[in-house]
């Protein structure tokens, strides 16, 4: 077809009577995707491709494939070349070239007529940043202040979309790392070399101290006076680590190296509104909550209904330590900031969806899930869009991936159960509202 794609055999999947199985897609290089069909006697004017990607994560069976096809759409998962592997992410903006390749090809399928883009979680970063450099150039991830630019002519002649959605999109992998890592290492360096850690952690900048508001019930609550010295400590180690690593691949570079090894210890598992949550635990506006029941209520504000996620260790364990390389590294993890909570530069990395969205113009629908933390992000992605066309919901008591939350109704004493079927109709219907020849009648859903 000319376009970089080879159709393969179809997936063994079993497929629901009279749903096609899914059709595996070869896409250049080391990308790849799936394209789920929605049934063609309940939908035969199924005329929208949705398009959903991650940055490491399988979308090739994701949930959403097999709910909005089923509520009459074409979906495609993508897996780009970053697949279970975030070294490979090298840089992390050339998964949009893969992306590029799967609009193309859902151009081309017959009776197609509009194209969306699904970003749930990781994904909401490279959807974003796919649509603003479809808008606006190359000029736009190659701007001067980025620390990581697009490179080659491949990011010239991006096919637009015609919408994007969000699935609790976290803000960006740099803007998520700055609040995630630990701000009370002293020295980098020489944490790598010790097995005994808490030395190199000063004691009052530890989010776990009980002298600086952790409570071991769950009731942690932080002064502000911590919560911005901690901030604050979060981007200065950042920014150093920002430093050292564009100084370690210059070295590596004047070598003759394209990259080198960057390891970074405690570089996750300390972000703060997972241990107090009273930190961003609302919107700051009146906000859409689409309750369980179905309905829709205006509220003033939003609440989530998270629950505590992070204990003492979490933050100094084998998980929060980052193998990486420098390139990997300035790509997907880094951004410059003064207080990781409300002075980060959004426009320093292209891995930034409050960056993206402030040159993205077509029809937006931001959802975040009620029982997460990042509700507050979701109403800055809201209002910072440059779209016209756009909404923003909460979907109540729902876990990051859109499933009902258990551990937060044990709290609330309410229930959550339908917090996927409420979250894929809602999202079939604003589908349906703009890109649908008729009004299409979802599958019946239980």
């Amino acid at each position: 077809m000319g376009l970089g794609l080879v159709a393969g055999p179809r997936m063994a999947t079993a497929a629901a009577e009279g749903k096609p199985a899914p059709e595996y897609i070869q896409l250049s290089g080391a990308a790849k995707a799936a394209l789920h069909r929605p049934d063609p006697g309940l939908f035969p004017d199924a005329n929208t491709v949705v398009i959903g990607i991650h940055r490491d994560g399988n979308w090739l069976s994701n949930a959403t494939t097999k709910n909005l096809s089923d509520r009459g759409f074409f979906v495609i998962g993508v897996n780009p070349r970053s697949d279970n592997n975030e070294a490979k992410a090298a840089p992390w903006e050339n998964n949009a070239l893969d992306l590029a390749q799967a609009v193309r090809y859902a151009r081309a399928m017959p009776g197609v007529e509009h194209v969306v883009l699904y970003g749930a979680s990781g994904g909401g970063p490279t959807t974003t940043f796919y649509q603003a450099v479809a808008e606006n150039g190359s000029a736009y991830c190659k701007d001067p202040q980025r620390l990581v630019k697009c490179e080659g002519s491949g990011f010239d002649n991006f096919p637009p979309v015609d919408g994007i959605i969000t699935q609790d999109s976290h803000p960006g992998n740099t803007i998520n790392s700055v609040r995630s890592i630990s701000g009370g290492v002293r020295n980098d360096k020489k944490l790598l070399n010790r097995y005994d850690t808490d030395p190199m952690v000063d004691r009052k900048l530890d989010p776990f101290n009980p002298a600086n508001g952790y409570a071991e019930d769950g009731n942690t609550h932080y002064s502000q006076a911590f919560i911005d010295a901690y901030s604050k400590a979060q981007s200065g180690r950042m920014n150093k680590l920002i430093d050292e690593a564009e100084k370690l691949l210059a070295k590596a570079e004047a070598k003759g190296d394209d990259d080198a090894p960057f390891v970074m210890p405690m570089m996750d598992n300390a972000r703060l509104p997972q241990i107090d949550l009273g930190i961003d635990h609302s919107t700051v506006k009146p906000a859409k909550l689409l309750k369980d029941d179905g309905t829709i209520e205006d509220r003033y504000p939003v609440e989530s209904v998270r629950v505590q996620s992070l204990e003492p260790g979490d933050e100094s364990g084998f998980s929060s330590t980052m193998m990486l390389t420098a390139k990997s590294f300035l790509s997907v993890r880094a951004i410059r900031s003064t207080n990781s909570l409300d002075g980060i530069e959004w426009c320093t990395s292209n891995n930034s969806v409050m960056c993206a969205l402030q040159s993205v113009h077509v029809p937006l629908l931001v959802t975040a899930m009620g029982g997460h933390y990042f509700v507050r992000d979701a109403e800055q992605f809201y209002d910072m869009a440059a779209s016209q066309d756009k909404d923003f919901y909460v979907i109540e008591g729902a876990t990051h991936g859109g499933t009902g939350c258990t551990a937060c109704s044990a709290v609330t004493g309410q229930s959550y159960a339908n917090a996927q079927k409420n979250m894929y109709n809602l999202m079939a219907n604003w589908l349906n509202e703009r890109f649908a020849k008729k009004p299409a009648t979802p599958a019946t859903h239980p």
